[in-house]
């Protein structure tokens, strides 16, 4: 279902991180998959996922609150470098957990005024109710 205003890619992430925090980003875009094209996202989730890669989103607008296990070989890591055995790497979860920070809830709640909604006070723990 289309809203009479669109948001943008990431008004929307923002939105759904907003509404619904600690779910893993596939999870997210395959959501906001269907909002911009009315199907589901038949490449398991990864359409878009240069927003939680993006160092202008992560750990800006929204953070990865889950524990970083598992190391991974690269150059730039998303999340801080780390070496193994003299390799250059970084570590991430297994499943991410995704929550706003105070300037991502900030920007959710100028896209939720922008769709005729009110805002939401922010939320250090998302369980608060």
């Amino acid at each position: 279902m289309k809203l009479p205003i669109q948001l943008n890619g990431i008004e929307y992430l923002l939105l759904v991180i907003q509404s619904e925090p600690g779910k893993s980003q596939r999870h997210y875009l395959r959501r906001m998959h269907v909002y911009q094209y009315g199907r589901p996202d038949y490449h398991k989730g990864g359409t878009n996922s240069g927003y939680f890669n993006s160092l202008s989103y992560r750990n800006v607008t929204w953070r990865d609150w889950s524990k970083q296990t598992v190391w991974y070989s690269c150059w730039s890591p998303v999340d801080g470098s780390v070496r193994k055995n003299g390799y250059h790497g970084g570590t991430k979860s297994k499943c991410a957990e995704m929550h706003l920070t105070r300037h991502g809830w900030t920007r959710a709640n100028e896209a939720r005024q922008k769709i005729g909604l009110d805002p939401v006070p922010f939320r250090v723990n998302p369980s608060q109710a």
